[in-house]
């Protein structure tokens, strides 16, 4: 596979091979970038990263709505999944 680059900048993540909807891997890499920001930083140089990668492939308008929601404290996608099984049948 091709190195990450601009050009090419999913090629890294078998995932994500399919280049025709990519708003699911949007969503997906903007929840690991909030997730990230929220336990490192923003400036955190692995958040940039996935910040980086969120941009390939989202629309600035979208992720300029996210950030806002980030802001206002209002994104639910930064919130870790409930590792609890109490809820689990058993």
């Amino acid at each position: 596979l091709d190195g990450v680059t601009a050009n090419f900048p999913h090629m890294d993540d078998p995932r994500f091979m399919s280049l025709t909807n990519q708003m699911n891997h949007c969503l997906l890499r903007f929840t690991q970038f909030a997730r990230c920001a929220r336990e490192l930083g923003e400036e955190d140089t692995r958040c940039k990263y996935q910040y980086y990668r969120a941009q390939c492939c989202c629309p600035e308008s979208q992720l300029e709505d996210w950030m806002e929601h980030r802001a206002r404290g209002s994104c639910h996608m930064d919130v870790l999944p409930d590792r609890s099984t109490v809820h689990c049948r058993q």
